[in-house]
């Protein structure tokens, strides 16, 4: 049987994810099985998933995935490289050998490799010319495209560095050649539809994009009324496939969900506004005076005003600081995710489990393969993390992943402890 592997968040899943899918598909071959790492409750630009992570499983399993594991939170909210190499990591210790596929702006492999090429391993020189344009005030994907320029003098290729799915290509295959005999062989296939910065539902047929859609859904059931969901439910049936907009349909009737960043504003500045910013020196992203400005932003801030958090970052950012860091930074502050905890992480291999959300009859078959090949534990249930006690990086990147999940649930009027509620869903 061919695999193939897809990283993905499904927030929401759309048409843009179904084509993907039935184009892997189909240049796998007939009978292949598509197995997809997802993001669980929160995203990597630092948001929470509009809907939870089972609720995606859903959408993902009826839009043709066959099994559904879980990327873990370190990994989940974190930088492109860290969110590609947790991934990349997550399906090598399946122990399958699969096809990545992934989309790209550019549809050029070779291209994409080439830069992967001059990024893995770091020079000297680039390193020192990368630090030169941070300082200057810079944001780090800025600095790396001009200090790459300045040694390659490639600056077509370079200009790849611009779009956010060449540089989540481009980071996927870094951590491919940074594993010795990866089982991953990657394939781009040139992303269609919207760009993925769009924030409103396009005037054509063509694929929007999920931050669009998102925008959409936040605004209509922002206005509390039932014209609104009518307006939404019209707009969106050009944007996803029916099973996927009827479950999102239902989250939106009967929870949990949607959420934004704005549901997480009272813990958020609760904490900023009660902690120092040596205190919060320690939390992943937070460094180099990011504490120190959003504690100031915080104290600022109006405690009536409307989108707190959208006013917090605005008055937080910087070209060094831009919005994404910012959220991410804000999102670990609540889990708790440390400096040292990642530096554990990385030290350990990478993700320490395979968290199975859900799977199809052909997604169980290549479960049964995982159970014979894999290199780190396969959960199926939360309960089973407790058979890991003594594993420490294993047991800290648990509890954070349902630390994460009690966040989001909490934030959308919920009951913590779900992960142990939850069964894995099959269809």
């Amino acid at each position: 049987m061919n695999i193939v592997s897809i990283i993905a968040e499904y927030n929401p899943f759309h048409l843009g994810h179904a084509y993907q899918i039935d184009t892997a598909r189909k240049s796998a071959g007939a009978g292949s099985a598509v197995l997809a790492v997802m993001s669980g409750s929160f995203t990597q630009r630092g948001e929470p998933a509009l809907t939870d992570k089972w609720s995606r499983t859903c959408m993902a399993l009826n839009g043709g995935i066959d099994l559904v594991i879980e990327l873990p939170f370190p990994y989940a909210c974190a930088s492109a490289e860290r969110f590609a190499s947790g991934a990349v990591q997550l399906l090598h210790k399946t122990g399958l050998d699969s096809t990545l596929f992934f989309g790209s702006e550019s549809g050029d492999l070779e291209a994409l490799k080439t830069v992967a090429g001059w990024l893995k391993p770091e020079s000297h020189t680039f390193r020192r010319q990368l630090k030169s344009y941070l300082n200057e005030g810079h944001s780090f994907p800025r600095a790396r495209q001009l200090a790459l320029s300045d040694i390659t003098g490639q600056d077509q290729r370079v200009d790849l560095l611009e779009q956010p799915n060449n540089i989540l290509a481009i980071e996927y295959l870094k951590a491919i050649q940074s594993i010795d005999r990866c089982r991953l062989t990657p394939k781009t296939i040139q992303r269609i539809g919207q760009s993925h910065h769009s924030d409103q539902l396009p005037d054509s047929r063509m694929p929007a994009s999920a931050n669009a859609i998102r925008r959409t859904v936040l605004e209509q059931v922002g206005k509390g009324n039932t014209t609104g969901l009518y307006v939404m439910l019209d707009s969106l049936q050009d944007a996803m496939p029916t099973a996927a907009l009827a479950e999102l349909m239902t989250r939106i009737q009967s929870g949990p969900g949607p959420l934004s960043l704005e549901h997480l504003s009272l813990p958020i500045l609760t904490i900023l506004r009660s902690r120092s910013p040596s205190e919060l020196s320690s939390v992943s992203s937070m460094a180099e005076g990011l504490p120190e400005r959003l504690c100031q932003s915080a104290e600022r801030l109006e405690s009536t005003a409307d989108q707190r958090i959208a006013r917090l970052i605005d008055q937080a950012r910087t070209r060094r600081f831009p919005q994404t860091r910012i959220q991410r930074a804000l999102i670990a502050m609540l889990a708790g995710l440390t400096d040292n905890d990642l530096a554990l992480f990385d030290a350990s291999g990478g993700p320490a489990y395979i968290r199975v959300l859900g799977f199809t009859r052909k997604g169980r078959y290549l479960l049964k393969m995982m159970r014979k090949k894999a290199e780190c534990p396969i959960i199926t249930r939360a309960s089973d993390f407790l058979e890991y006690g003594g594993q420490l990086p294993l047991k800290r990147m648990a509890a954070l992943d349902l630390t994460a999940s009690d966040i989001w649930q909490i934030a959308a009027g919920q009951a913590c402890g779900v992960d142990f509620d939850r069964s894995v869903i099959m269809i």
